[in-house]
């Protein structure tokens, strides 16, 4: 049963190791052997074992997952098939710590990794002075017990929500504190800043956070609308995002907390910015309506269950239990 899990979170893991360490490898946890967070993800050729249960994808393949209301999940689930890897949940302190515990659960249980992110009820200047911490650390210590690999972000896409001042002192608070077993911490930043706003971008990106983060996420959307779709595409971010992290030396592993598109192509460029840009943890696909997204139906259904099924991507792992 060590072996078992130690496969199954290798391929749930994926490139999303801890802090930045020498070498290829580092240990986390009792026997289990995770890549370093700035190693480059190896070539995307899927390798299986066999575990009695399903399979788990050798380490470095992206998992691609969904983001979802928990009210549309199960229906979005049966459309889009099998391969989901990851899942994006939505949670706030301010109404305790095991807000929407059950959705990480469901996620572990069907093999996907959690990706969670809080908020604080708006209350920024609160969790910046530590009010929420307590909380916080009862949350942690809830996920860590899971022993199951589980990405948390604080305030995803902070910029016009929070200054620079309040996440980095409210993240300074809270991330530290859920840093621990086969948790990993990083932001989901408003992706579209690195179009044209790479110095705001950046300015939410200090040294003191990077070195906090063991992965950096970006949400993405087509710029435009439906009916006139504009010229940036959300696939164009995640070589932005690599371009970005380069210029600051940095080689965390990245992530999309959201992407979605108004057109088959779209949805397929940006599954395929996912699969074969080195070093990707996640992508999740936004599947309802709202924002600037909408539902996946008709082609650009079948865009996103061709990337699911694609070799490149991480399987989910499943028990029959």
């Amino acid at each position: 049963m060590e072996d078992l899990t130690r496969r199954k979170m290798l391929g749930l893991l994926g490139g999303a190791a801890g802090a930045a360490v020498v070498g290829a490898t580092t240990l986390s946890g009792p026997g289990l052997l995770l890549p370093a967070a700035g190693a480059q993800a190896a070539p995307r050729k899927r390798r299986r074992y066999s575990t009695g249960m399903k399979v788990a994808v050798a380490a470095g393949a992206p998992l691609i997952g969904m983001s979802s209301p928990a009210g549309e999940w199960a229906t979005r689930v049966k459309e889009v098939g099998p391969g989901l890897g990851a899942r994006r949940i939505f949670a706030d302190l301010s109404n305790g710590a095991t807000d929407q515990i059950k959705l990480v659960e469901e996620a572990h249980k069907a093999g996907m990794l959690p990706v969670i992110s809080y908020k604080v009820g708006g209350d920024a200047a609160g969790a910046a002075s530590g009010k929420y911490n307590a909380v916080a650390q009862q949350a942690a210590t809830k996920l860590a017990s899971y022993n199951r690999p589980t990405a948390v972000s604080f305030w995803h896409e902070p910029y016009g929500d929070l200054t620079v001042a309040q996440y980095v002192a409210a993240s300074k608070q809270l991330l530290p504190i859920f840093k621990r077993g086969l948790l990993r911490v990083g932001p989901i930043l408003n992706g579209w800043l690195l179009d044209n706003k790479v110095s705001t971008f950046g300015s939410y990106c200090p040294d003191e956070l990077l070195k906090l983060w063991n992965f950096v996420a970006i949400d993405t959307y087509e710029s435009g609308t439906m009916d006139d779709p504009g010229t940036i595409k959300p696939a164009d971010r995640i070589p932005a995002l690599v371009k970005y992290l380069k210029s600051r030396s940095c080689t965390l592993p990245i992530g999309v907390g959201e992407y979605n598109g108004y057109s088959a192509t779209s949805i397929t460029d940006a599954g395929e910015a996912l699969l074969s840009t080195p070093n990707v943890w996640f992508g999740c696909v936004w599947n309802s309506t709202g924002g600037k997204g909408y539902v996946l139906t008709g082609d650009r259904l079948t865009a996103f269950r061709k990337t699911l099924a694609d070799p490149r991507a991480g399987d989910p792992i499943t028990s029959r239990a």
